[in-house]
């Protein structure tokens, strides 16, 4: 096929040539015959035209010759070009089938190296997969850890070896088993050492830093969150309070000796719940004016009873006082009113004049006895009423959010929602302890008038008796 392409160009520049030949000659001749033509119009005599005319066709002729010795040339020169260029094919043609040759024979070759590198690798393969899965699963357990933050040089050594694309050596599994082993070993530790610390508003300070085995940090009484990517740590945005934050103070402080420490096994999952939950303080406000109200009364119905209790046991302890001594009779209770009283009015023969003087003043006392013990029930029976009222307008909230934004983001609803069940909560936390107090400043106050009722009943028998007596001597 090459050499038939090669004749068809060598006979396409051959018929080139002489084609540009002939289209000279026919040049040339259309010269002439112009040439003839000018000079028949200015020359009459036939013998000076042929002359002219010889003369013309000689020189033309010449030039003729000279142009097909310069057309011959060039045809040597293509020619020439043609086959240097025909040479240059064959070389490589002969230099594609020698690559060729060789490319078939390395083919041949890697599958022989292929086959019997398979066979000597043997389990091998199984041990790359197996060494490879235990890396990358190493690789993240260690990222994770906050072991890692006391000795950073194991995430690259990690690395290298989770990235590694060939056959593991004897030395790099042992590397890996040691970083296992590790990890094992100071999961179980205390350990104390300083690191830098990203604060809540993002400053970086560097203080101690007290590791808890692989599931908690602790700086003086602040817990740390493990930032993987950056490979340190950060202060929670909010502390847990109370027990919690007490013994990581504790902890912090500790010199050897054992601590109770409240320790997070979730590594932050459960820590984060709890500083999620709102404290003591911020579910008061959640209540808002409606909350404050129900803590008034509570607050208000506290004092009272605190007052209250004082009264009546003072109010008993001056009873039983005149109990036990009945001859010295004193008006700072209303047991020694009464004796009073009778004493006064002793010398009076008339039992419904001394009954109606001791009944005012039993009446009196009992009515002291019991002051304030209503408005109690009052604040008792008024809270839960008022939580409730909490309840429904929390309620309104709520439903108000979900008319104007729906119901796909909770938030919208959370503070209606939130409203609704912390009134509810404060007007029973009110109430409980109201009622409790109600109901034994009750029965005290009973018990009190009771006894005032009977020393008052005990005296009235006693002067009916004596009359009763003087009038069967007199008889």
């Amino acid at each position: 096929m090459i050499t038939s392409d090669r004749q068809g160009f060598s006979s396409a520049v051959v018929n080139l040539l002489r084609k540009s030949r002939s289209a000279t000659c026919l040049a040339l001749s259309l010269l002439s015959l112009s040439s003839f033509q000018l000079v028949s119009a200015e020359e009459t005599s036939l013998e000076g035209l042929f002359e002219r005319v010889k003369s013309g066709s000689t020189a033309e002729a010449e030039r003729n010759r000279q142009r097909e010795q310069r057309f011959a040339s060039s045809a040597a020169e293509k020619a020439e070009m043609l086959r240097d260029v025909q040479s240059k094919v064959r070389q490589q043609e002969a230099l594609k089938d020698r690559l060729k040759s060789e490319f078939d024979a390395n083919e041949d070759r890697l599958a022989e190296i292929t086959t019997t590198l398979d066979r000597r690798i043997g389990d091998l393969g199984e041990l790359f997969g197996v060494f490879r899965q235990t890396a990358d699963d190493t690789q993240n357990l260690l990222f994770d850890s906050l072991v890692t933050l006391e000795y950073p040089d194991r995430r690259e050594a990690i690395e290298v070896l989770a990235s590694s694309t060939e056959v593991p050596t004897i030395p790099e599994m042992e590397e890996l088993w040691a970083l296992l082993i590790q990890e094992i070993a100071y999961s179980g530790e205390i350990s104390r050492f300083e690191s830098d610390i990203v604060a809540p508003g993002g400053t970086v300070y560097s203080d101690s830093v007290v590791r808890v085995g692989m599931f908690n940090a602790i700086s003086g009484d602040r817990y740390l969150n493990h930032l993987t990517e950056e490979n340190t740590l950060a202060e929670l945005p909010r502390q847990p309070a109370g027990y919690a934050r007490s013994t990581a103070a504790d902890l912090a402080a500790a010199s050897g000796e054992t601590i109770a420490f409240a320790l997070d096994p979730s590594r932050g999952a459960l820590l984060g719940l709890l500083v999620q939950s709102p404290s003591l303080i911020e579910r008061i406000e959640q209540g808002k004016a409606v909350g404050y109200v129900i803590l008034f009364g509570l607050l208000v119905g506290l004092i009272l009873v605190l007052e209250r209790w004082m009264r009546l046991a003072k109010l008993q302890s001056r009873m039983d006082s005149q109990l036990e001594d009945l001859d010295s009779v004193s008006d700072d209770n209303p047991l020694g009113r009464i004796i009073a009283t009778y004493y006064e009015n002793e010398h009076l023969e008339d039992l419904e004049t001394i009954s109606r003087k001791l009944e005012t003043v039993v009446i009196k006392d009992v009515a002291a006895v019991t002051a304030g013990l209503p408005i109690i029930k009052i604040l008792a029976t008024v809270a839960p009423l008022t939580g409730l009222l909490g309840t429904v307008v929390g309620m309104i909230e709520t439903f108000q959010s979900i008319t104007l934004f729906g119901t796909g983001d909770p938030k919208l609803m959370a503070g209606g929602i939130s409203m609704a069940l912390i009134t509810t909560v404060l007007g029973l936390v009110a109430a409980i302890p109201l009622l409790i107090s109600h109901t034994f400043l009750s029965a005290k106050a009973a018990s009190l008038s009771k006894v005032i009722a009977e020393q008052a009943a005990g005296m009235m028998a006693m002067k009916a008796e004596r009359i009763a007596t003087a009038r069967l001597e007199s008889k």
